[in-house]
């Protein structure tokens, strides 16, 4: 499928798109698309209309002398319905191009491709999943197109061309807060969830489930991003951090217990427990090998939270209270 545009979903177009309408640029790089369908007719109607004359004009052998009228009868008949149809038919895109509309349907995007093959040649087509339809589009637009989200999709009321395509925020699922790290019930329920719809073949529930776990996964690099953030020293803890510390941690499925002796019990979302040794480095981190290996993270206790963070992201754990 041509494309109409080096940038196939402009950013500066979607005010009108949102409005309904086309934007000058894109009724010109649509229009340009048009033009060249309709050369491409014309130019196959007049081969036709050539092999059409050959076969009226040749002499071939005598036994065909009844068949050569028919077919070219057939080729002229073609020819005339091809320039026809560049020259004076309209067809769907033309009515959209002097109209001017612009719809647009909003869901989870979805992308897959489809092939044909040949002898010497393949031919692939790209299609968008978006609102329980595949739209047909161009590699340039099928690669720019996210592969996972919420997303408003553009498109010409008649041809079905999609014009453009804007991405929506997050939709967290149903009970979740954006504000807190995903529970294991919540975590649990997404997976069954994705596993439902893989198993009714249902593309637009897969794809809301797609969604609904990137979304998650977002809010949870949003939040270890906040979270690798040091607060002011007045706002932590004032004790020694070899002291504040100690005892016990937990974060969602995750939790840590740390020794005066040194030693370190991980508990890991598995309910597999890990031991391993700690210690505050002269260089002020927590070194540790509650993981299973050595790390050597930044770390701070603010109120009743131990933050650990390494590498831009933070993982905040709260205070066990013994029950």
């Amino acid at each position: 499928m041509a494309q109409t545009r080096i940038d196939p979903f402009p950013a500066a177009d979607l005010e009108s798109n949102r409005a309904g309408r086309l934007t000058p640029d894109q009724r010109k790089g649509f229009g340009n698309l048009e033009r060249g369908i309709r050369k491409d007719r014309v130019m196959l109607g007049l081969i036709m209309g050539v092999i059409s004359a050959l076969i009226f004009t040749s002499n071939g052998p005598t036994t065909n002398a009844l068949e050569r009228p028919a077919f070219g009868a057939v080729f002229a008949a073609l020819a005339v319905a091809l320039v026809a149809y560049g020259l004076v038919i309209t067809d769907s895109l033309t009515r959209d191009l002097r109209a001017g509309a612009v719809q647009s349907v909003e869901g989870a995007i979805g992308k897959h491709t489809d092939y044909s093959h040949g002898s010497h040649s393949s031919i692939t087509w790209y299609y968008l999943e978006v609102g329980g339809r595949n739209w047909e589009v161009g590699s340039l637009t099928y690669d720019a197109a996210p592969d996972v989200g919420w997303v408003r999709l553009y498109f010409l009321p008649r041809s079905h061309k999609v014009v453009n395509l804007e991405r929506l925020p997050d939709r967290m699922p149903a009970g979740m807060p954006a504000t807190a790290f995903p529970s294991p019930e919540a975590a649990s329920q997404l997976v069954g969830t994705l596993a439902a719809a893989w198993r009714s073949h249902d593309t637009v529930a897969i794809n809301e489930a797609r969604a609904q776990g990137e979304a998650m996964k977002n809010a949870m690099d949003e939040q270890m991003a906040r979270a690798a953030v040091p607060p002011p020293p007045a706002l932590r803890e004032a004790t020694p951090l070899e002291q504040a510390i100690l005892g016990s941690w937990a974060m969602g499925p995750v939790s840590m217990t740390f020794m005066p002796d040194g030693t370190v019990v991980a508990t890991l979302p598995n309910g597999r427990r890990q031991n391993g040794k700690w210690s505050i480095g002269a260089d002020g981190k927590l070194h540790s090998t509650a993981t299973g290996w050595e790390q050597v993270a930044d770390a701070w206790v603010a109120g009743d939270t131990l933050t650990i963070a390494e590498d831009g992201r933070g993982l905040p754990f709260h205070r066990v209270t013994p029950s």
